[in-house]
């Protein structure tokens, strides 16, 4: 049985954890060889490669086709290609914690964190304050960091995480960090010996400085249900070029035609005329294939391959002209459902990341509330750019202008862009307020009039 990065356990049970009971968690759990297949699919190492054919003198090709990196690019594209977005009644906590994201690159640090859970269907986040007393947040791989939960609860008890890397002679390191919300145990294995405690220090977050994204309840990768579909594509299209292969380099089959030597061949072949006995007969030696049938079982191999990974094949014809946001839409219904999935349950890690922020910030001398910062997740696909705007100004008068502003793609950041249309009004009257005609006109008249456009605006 795979073993997940998540252990639980009932909190008495881990406040009674000694370092050998710690070191034997370490053992058990620290190997784990789902997570090594899976990002090798991706990287196009896939089990074809290592098929040896009975006979060493058939062709023997290995092709790879790499839809796990296909199925995983664009799900991962789709689902957060386009930046989280952020907001906030309260301004200087927002813009607090937009200075760590950019410190951060918080937006690649999320579309790597997305693709892992796609390839690997869970990984983890670790916090940290750098040299220069920044806060700091990074990606850690699955098969490095296991969480320890309490039994019925989603916040961890505890994390361990592995670090595997060689001295200056070259010799394996193995260290390990066991983390509680109040300190830090440390643990090394030198030239491959046993680990043993080096340290133990307490640290300042208040909370164990882990968060765990996941895919989906089940810890599952984008293409792990389809790695059976895929070797069997290879299969096929290797078996497929090997035919191929073996017809072009078929055998001549020579009958009747004398005393035979190589060199008469070659003269035969050479003068591109060959005497024939009476009964003799010259063909070559070739498979027959049965190209319709072959043809069907790959198209149905690869239609199953995107009814269950859920993602379509764009390049399809279906997927041509230009289609409205409800065909679109349909055709794109099983990957916006996984999606909604991965939303769901990413928010709740990004949601854990700005809280453990929020802590630091506060024990800094803010006084801030996590609660207070709001994300919404566009999904980054083909848009009618015109459809959208009719839907915006359809709306005008019913939803208010920081709601519609959201369902325009164009724009990325929904509080810079109502900043924005707030300088410009105040731009344009002050504008107003200069210009010779506007003030005329108001004097012109003491009743209300109607604002005369001001020509200075061109210019101003």
């Amino acid at each position: 049985m795979v073993s997940l990065p998540v252990l639980y356990m009932e909190r008495s049970a881990l406040e009674g954890l000694t370092e050998r009971d710690i070191k034997k968690i370490i053992e058990e759990n620290e190997a784990n060889v789902k997570y090594k297949q899976l990002e090798n699919y991706y990287k196009g190492e896939h089990d074809i490669l290592h098929y040896v054919k009975k006979d060493p003198a058939a062709p023997n090709n290995r092709l790879v086709h790499d839809m796990p990196k296909y199925v995983t690019n664009t799900a991962t594209g789709y689902f957060i290609g386009k930046p989280v977005t952020y907001s906030s009644q309260n301004d200087a906590f927002l813009q607090a914690l937009q200075d760590i994201f950019d410190y951060n690159d918080e937006q690649d640090e999320n579309a790597e964190l997305a693709k892992a859970c796609s390839i690997c269907g869970s990984c983890f986040e670790m916090l940290y304050m750098d040299e220069d007393a920044m806060i700091r947040f990074v990606k850690v791989d699955p098969d490095h960091c296991i969480l320890i939960y309490e039994t019925g609860r989603k916040e961890p008890m505890a994390a361990l995480r592995f670090i595997h890397s060689r001295d200056r002679e070259g010799n394996p390191v193995k260290k390990a960090e066991f983390w509680t919300s109040t300190e830090c145990w440390y643990f090394v294995s030198l030239h491959g010996g046993p680990l043993e405690l080096t340290d133990v220090a307490e640290h300042y977050w208040q909370d164990v400085p882990f968060i765990e994204y996941v895919n989906n309840e089940e810890r599952l990768g984008d293409f792990e249900g389809i790695l059976t579909l895929v070797d069997a594509y290879n299969r096929v299209e290797s078996n497929t070029a090997n035919f191929f292969q073996y017809n072009d380099e078929a055998i001549l089959k020579v009958m009747k035609i004398g005393d035979v030597k190589p060199q008469d061949i070659r003269d035969m072949k050479e003068a591109g005329a060959i005497l024939l006995e009476d009964g003799g007969d010259i063909d070559w030696l070739i498979k027959e294939v049965a190209d319709t049938s072959l043809e069907n079982y790959k198209k149905r191999l690869r239609e199953d391959m995107h009814l269950f990974s859920s993602v379509p094949n764009l390049n399809d014809e279906n997927f041509s002209g230009n289609l409205s946001g409800v065909a679109l839409g349909y055709k794109l219904w099983g990957l916006e459902q996984i999606c909604a999935i991965k939303e769901r349950k990413f928010k709740r890690g990004l949601q854990r990341r700005i809280e453990l922020i929020t802590t630091m910030l506060n024990l800094l001398g803010g006084h801030y509330d996590y609660r207070d910062i709001d994300m919404q997740f566009r999904r980054n696909k083909p848009q009618n750019l015109l459809e959208s705007a009719q839907i915006v100004t359809t709306l005008s008068g019913e939803v208010s202008r920081e709601t519609r502003l959201q369902t325009l793609p164009i724009i990325e950041n929904v509080q810079d862009e109502l900043q924005k249309l707030e300088e410009e009004k105040k731009a344009e009257i002050a504008c107003r307020s200069r210009c010779p005609a506007v003030r005329h006109s108001a004097r012109k008249s003491r009743r209300p009039t109607r604002p005369v456009p001001c020509v200075w605006n061109l210019f101003c």
